[in-house]
């Protein structure tokens, strides 16, 4: 039995991105796959791209990646498409949209959003007719389980004999699309999350498998002095965003 760590939504955090790491270290967790966007919002888009180039075994490529790498007009995304630099442009330009494995006999395909489309948002709450079209696929590979992240809320489905698994994000964990403004503390949700699947990797036998959600805290301030020393853009909605877990379009 291989015990594989899943991240998703880093979105420049590295305070958040090293806590979560330090803590798959300590599970002995060797192999680590990513579900994109490592870029926008946070401090140290580079310093991310270069961890996660380092550390993840399988990546795949996010909205918030292509949006670095295709700013059209936003100074936001502009901000990050000149830091990161030719080199890791290329490499978030070359990542592919989803990915395909065997765990305990279990097909699972792990992408952003969707397959085909990491704009295409599907939440919790969303009616199953809309979750079902994660499974779709031209060639009649349907998948048993699909893993996904882009909404930054962890949650598990069990519906019509498949899985639906969302890992949450590491770097900024919100609530939405039910945010309650009453709520003032939200230490228990403002935390890195991420996923762990326990089984026989990249076997087609059945056996057992499991799953696991990881919530890690981590020091926000420290990445919120980092995000103002290093100038990054639209920082209030970020402050918004990591200490109230409030969603704000960019």
């Amino acid at each position: 039995m291989e015990k594989i760590a899943i991240i998703s939504d880093i979105h420049s955090n590295i305070v958040a991105l090293e806590a979560v790491l330090k803590d798959i270290e300590k599970r002995n967790i060797k192999r680590i796959f990513c579900l994109g966007d490592l870029v926008l919002k946070g401090s140290s888009p580079c310093e991310v791209v270069d961890t996660i180039k380092k550390k993840c075994e399988i990546v795949v490529k996010g909205n918030g990646d292509d949006g670095a790498i295709n700013p059209k007009g936003s100074k936001h995304k502009e901000w990050y498409h000149n830091i990161l630099g030719k080199d890791r442009l290329e490499y978030l330009n070359d990542l592919p949209m989803y990915k395909d494995i065997y765990i305990s006999g279990s097909h699972i395909r792990m992408f952003h959003a969707t397959k085909e489309d990491f704009n295409y948002r599907i939440f919790d709450i969303d009616p199953i007719e809309k979750k079902m079209k994660m499974f779709e696929d031209e060639n009649n590979n349907v998948p048993d389980i699909v893993v996904y992240g882009d909404i930054h809320k962890q949650y598990m489905q069990k519906l019509q004999n498949k899985t639906i698994i969302n890992v949450g994000s590491i770097g900024n964990t919100v609530e939405s699309p039910n945010y309650d403004e009453t709520i003032t503390n939200m230490e228990e949700t403002t935390q890195a999350y991420y996923c762990i699947l326990e089984g026989e990797y990249d076997s087609k036998e059945k056996s057992s498998i499991s799953i696991q959600f990881i919530r890690v805290p981590y020091d926000i301030g420290k990445e919120i002095e980092l995000a103002r020393r290093n100038g990054s853009p639209s920082i209030d909605n970020y402050i918004l965003e990591l200490t109230k877990a409030k969603y704000r379009r960019l």
